[in-house]
C-alpha cells in the first residue's frame, strides 16, 4: 500500500512540477525592447501574480479578477525607477480626501482577470478604524500596457498621471452632494 501510495505522490509531483515552474518562472514585468523610440512604460507589459491588495481579495475588488498585485518602486528595474524621481512610493498616497477623519489610501495596481484580460486600475480605499477596508472608487484601466503613478494635493484632489513625461491627467476629487469620488473635468492649458 504505500508503495502504491509513493507511486501517486511521485506522479503528482512530476505532473504538476513543470505547470508551477512555469508560473513561478514568469516575471511580473516585461519590458520589449522595441520600438526603442517608445517610452519603457508603454513598452511594459504585467502579470499579476498576487490574490489580494493590502488584504482585500481580487474578487472583492472587481467580481471576476483572479489576480492583483499593487505596483511598487521597488518592482522595477533601478534604470526605470530613477524616473520616479525621489518619490518613494509613486504608486500610493494616503490621506483624507473625504473631509472625514477617516484615511483613505489611493494606489495604482494591475490586475488579471480570471478569463486572461490584464489591465491597470486605481483604487481609492477607505480605513475605518476597527472595521473591515472599505473600496470608495475603482477605475480599470484595460490593456496590457497601462500605466500610471498617483499624487494628492493639499485640497484632497487625487491626481493620476498616465505619463511621466507628458501632462495626460485625470484627477479625482471628493463630492459632498453625491457622496463619491468624481473625475474632474479637464483643465484647459490658458
Amino acid at each position: 500500500m504505500r508503495r502504491f501510495l509513493r507511486a501517486i505522490l511521485s506522479m503528482l509531483f512530476l505532473l504538476a512540477g513543470p505547470a508551477i515552474a512555469i508560473a513561478q518562472d514568469r516575471p511580473f514585468l516585461t519590458t520589449s525592447p522595441t520600438p526603442e523610440y517608445s517610452a519603457w512604460w508603454l513598452r511594459t507589459e504585467y502579470h499579476p501574480f498576487g490574490s489580494d491588495i493590502r488584504g482585500i481579495p481580487a474578487a472583492k475588488i472587481r467580481r471576476g479578477w483572479c489576480r492583483v498585485n499593487e505596483l511598487r518602486r521597488d518592482v522595477f528595474p533601478a534604470e526605470d525607477a530613477t524616473y520616479f524621481g525621489d518619490d518613494q512610493s509613486p504608486f500610493a498616497v494616503d490621506g483624507f480626501f473625504d473631509g472625514s477623519k477617516t484615511r483613505h489610501t489611493a494606489l495604482v495596481g494591475v490586475y488579471e482577470a480570471c478569463k486572461g484580460e490584464r489591465g491597470a486600475f486605481f483604487l481609492i480605499v477607505a480605513w475605518p478604524e476597527g472595521k473591515p477596508p472599505v473600496i470608495r472608487h475603482l477605475v480599470e484601466l484595460p490593456g496590457e500596457r497601462q500605466f500610471a503613478v498617483v499624487s494628492a494635493s493639499d485640497d484632497g484632489t487625487i491626481t493620476l498621471q498616465h505619463c511621466l513625461e507628458c501632462d495626460h491627467t485625470s484627477e479625482y476629487k471628493w463630492n459632498k452632494s453625491r457622496k463619491r469620488f468624481v473625475l474632474l473635468p479637464q483643465r484647459s492649458d490658458e
